[in-house]
């Protein structure tokens, strides 16, 4: 049980992190609309986010993570401050030059990201600017992410996982104060901008000052480059791409995005955010929480004990998952209208960002599927594989985008994403083997066919309840509201009945949903 708990505590406070981020999405979309000035905002926070999930979130956590837990183990919490000090030290000598010069050249970095902007247009230089105010906020972020790590080698994951609303709060900060004194969309987007490299700044010494306050004496060596160090830094170069997979897709995703009518990206970043609700709240929680444990049991070599985590974890995201995926593509209006629909944020703006809600829901297994054996490799310290998966799946959302965006439009950029994530799921699937030997219980797939079903009754329940009781003009009324989480009551009901009946008609002998052993 230690992997579920491990990922409820995660989960509890990435929701709630969540959450803020889905309000900061409400607020942006209310204060700013989907527009240019939008657009310009979220390209220059997606390049700065993009680049801190790689590095900070992907790559650095999978390679450092296992070896400081097995060095923990060897030299114990009194010995590693030098070890920890030099990880530190590299970091910032890899990350200051690496920014300088993506900020030097950052036109010509946005002319591959956004293809569809006019260089000489407005909103390409306001997208410069505010890019190059953003991006050294990877700096502080990856360090964040390096105290993450150790925290949660130690078994610490409360404060990791709710620090990261900070940037959420910074942001909406912004919008507000540029909104309450009737500033233009120009200066608030750069007060925005301002906030967020703010908010990296936060959370770097809030885990700083944690860190320090459970015996770790970590400080800047200019002699850090020890075989310590080259082995994290060695293995981070294939985790970059392998690890960073979905979000190199966000960013082709972006470029499409950039060819249609303005407010696009928009439109998709908003469908992003309600997918990350189920996708980051369970895959980080699941994958933070298994990581650790993975490491420790298969280089014990007690894949035994792996595989049941692995189970455990499986089954309890996956019913959070399927869940999420049947209310998503059934209720994606009604989500949206409920989310977004106020102040300057329009029933045409719903249509489209609906439209791309489907697409990203119909992957959202794929991509627990994806966190969840990706942690496999990275525990048996294995950063090379995911790099080729990785990069196949990369190959196939571009060929993917081609033929289907010009018939599918919004829908197609999105749609596209979940299949590269699908395939990319399956490979790694179907090479785990070679890392721990997988034999699932005959119980594992009773469960889980037992959840299939249950979403697919959920799914079509949901359907025939939307067509009877919503309508596009709900979607300014308040009595939406009631309406909406009405579908949501009836989701939970279907859900968990329909789940726990198949398992009793199975004669799954753990069949009583409510109860800690069923888990």
């Amino acid at each position: 049980m230690e992997v579920i708990k491990n990922a409820l505590t995660v989960g509890v406070f990435t929701l709630f992190s969540r959450l803020i981020g889905f309000l900061r999405e409400c607020v942006m979309a209310f204060c700013l609309g989907a527009n240019v000035y939008s657009d310009a905002l979220l390209v220059a926070l997606r390049v700065a986010n993009t680049f801190r999930r790689i590095f900070a979130e992907g790559a650095f956590n999978a390679s450092f993570l296992p070896r400081f837990s097995k060095l923990l183990n060897q030299k114990g919490k009194n010995d590693v401050h030098v070890d920890l000090s030099n990880v530190f030290s590299a970091l910032l000598i890899f990350l200051i030059p690496f920014t300088i010069v993506v900020i030097l050249f950052f036109p010509s970095f946005l002319k591959l990201l956004v293809s569809g902007f006019d260089v000489l247009s407005e909103n390409f230089k306001l997208t410069v600017v505010l890019g190059r105010i953003c991006f050294p906020y990877l700096i502080f972020i990856s360090l964040a992410s390096f105290f993450c790590s150790v925290l949660n080698v130690i078994n610490k994951f409360a404060l990791p996982a709710a620090v990261y609303s900070l940037l959420s709060i910074f942001t909406m900060f912004g919008l507000l104060i540029g909104y309450s004194m009737n500033l233009s969309h120009y200066i608030t987007v750069h007060i925005v901008a301002w906030f967020v490299l703010l908010s990296g700044i936060a959370q770097s010494y809030c885990l700083f000052v944690s860190v320090k306050s459970h015996g770790f004496d970590i400080m800047f060596r200019f002699h850090c480059w020890t075989d310590q160090v080259k082995d994290v830094m060695k293995n981070m170069i294939p985790g970059i791409i392998g690890a960073g997979v979905w979000h190199l897709n966000l960013l082709i995703d972006t470029t499409i995005s950039s060819y249609l009518p303005t407010g696009t990206i928009t439109c998709v970043n908003l469908a992003d955010r309600l997918n990350q609700f189920p996708l980051g709240t369970l895959g980080i929680a699941l994958s933070t929480a298994l990581l650790p444990l993975l490491s420790r049991f298969i280089h014990s070599g007690d894949y035994a004990k792996a595989m049941i985590e692995i189970e455990r974890g499986l089954l309890f995201s996956f019913f959070l998952t399927f869940f999420a995926t049947s209310v998503l593509m059934a209720l994606d209006e009604p989500s949206v209208s409920v989310a977004f629909q106020r102040g300057m944020f329009e029933a045409e703006q719903v249509r489209i960002t609906a439209s791309a809600v489907t697409g990203f829901a119909v992957g959202l297994p794929a991509y627990i599927l994806t966190k969840v054996f990706s942690t496999l490799y990275f525990a048996a310290g294995d950063t090379k594989s995911p790099v080729i998966f990785g990069m196949f799946s990369v190959g196939l959302n571009v060929i993917f985008l081609f033929l289907l965006v010009p018939f599918l439009k919004y829908f197609g950029i999105t749609v596209c994403t979940s299949l590269s994530a699908l395939s990319n799921a399956i490979i790694l699937i179907y090479f785990s083997h070679r890392k721990m030997p997988l034999k699932f219980t005959k119980a594992f797939w009773y469960k889980i066919l037992s959840q299939t079903t249950a979403a697919l009754a959920t799914y079509f329940s949901l359907l025939k309840l939307s067509d009877l009781y919503w309508s596009p003009s709900l979607g300014m009324k308040s009595i939406k509201w009631l309406v909406y989480f009405g579908f949501i009551g009836c989701a939970v009901l279907i859900f968990s009945i329909t789940t726990a009946a198949g398992l009793y008609l199975m004669k799954q002998k753990q069949w009583k949903l409510w109860k800690k052993e069923s888990w």
